[in-house]
């Protein structure tokens, strides 16, 4: 339901009409006002409107850079993700060919894993 939001931004008080929660607004203004005090502070601009201009053209290229890494982030992540599938292919595929070889007499009665097995059956045949 929307409602009514009195906020105040660069000095100024603003009724804002929103569905969201009443603190969120607040810190959404909190944030433009110190953008805009920021602004007006460093630069040269003492009329609100070129400030919030100012600020504006400021939260702006915030914004965009933040979707700009976001991307990057979701292109390293799905790099992170195919290489790991990739291994994970890759592993399965050689303990298949491994479980393959066992079946037909072709594994090594040295390798690692049968001596593990046979180790573990004496263990049981003959406990210490």
């Amino acid at each position: 339901m929307k409602k009514l939001i009195e906020v105040e931004i660069y000095g100024q008080t603003f009724t804002v009409t929103s569905e969201d929660e009443e603190a969120y607004v607040q810190s959404l203004a909190a944030y433009v006002d110190r953008f805009m005090r920021q602004v007006g502070g460093s630069t040269k601009a003492t009329v609100p409107l070129r400030v919030a201009i100012m600020a504006a053209l400021g939260i702006a290229d915030e914004y965009h850079k933040t979707l700009g890494r976001e991307e990057e982030n979701r292109q390293e992540a799905e790099h992170v993700v195919a290489k790991i599938l990739r291994q994970l292919e890759q592993s399965e595929r050689a303990a298949a060919t491994y479980d393959t070889d066992l079946v037909n007499g072709a594994a090594s009665p040295n390798s690692p894993a049968v001596s593990s097995a046979n180790e573990k059956k004496k263990d049981s045949l003959f406990p210490s």
